[in-house]
């Protein structure tokens, strides 16, 4: 039977998810040393581009917070510059890393050869965020970069 790591494919919690349970090499299965580590990697894919994109509108929130209180801060002697980064940008880059982790986790070790795995993961993140931008510059009309406290038109 298939063994890698001192682990034997009856030992894989992952080995029944989309295989017949009999030995393979990784060439078999498009580089991958399990059929149930690749259906692992795709699935946290598919949840990581919606965290993703959640982040994404999220830090749009964020910013716009910051954007429509300037004027009460500003009133108040105070200021809202930093809000934005501090409630979005930084929970945005928990999200990419929230992601990246278990899929270069997965695609590491259980991906033939690893600097591929790494790289299809770095990719999925990319893409993931570059939806995510897409997707949040359409719902925040093209202004996602432009809100922060200094374009608050306070008069």
């Amino acid at each position: 039977m298939w063994y890698r790591d001192g682990m034997s494919l009856s030992d894989d919690p992952f080995a029944g998810l989309g295989g017949n349970g009999s030995a393979f090499t990784p060439e078999e299965h498009s580089g991958w040393y399990s059929p149930g580590r690749q259906d692992a990697f795709w699935t946290v894919a598919a949840i990581g581009t919606v965290v993703v994109c959640l982040a994404w509108f999220w830090y749009g929130l964020a910013f716009s917070e910051e954007m429509t209180e300037q004027c009460k801060a500003v009133m108040a002697s105070s200021s809202m510059a930093g809000t934005g980064l501090l409630l979005g940008g930084v929970p945005l880059v928990f999200a990419h890393l929230a992601v990246l982790l278990p899929l270069l986790l997965i695609a590491a070790k259980y991906r033939s050869p690893r600097r591929t795995g790494i790289l299809v993961a770095v990719v999925v993140v990319l893409v993931a965020s570059a939806l995510g931008i897409a997707v949040n510059e359409l719902v925040w009309s093209g202004n996602l970069f432009a809100m922060s406290a200094d374009a608050a038109q306070c008069s």
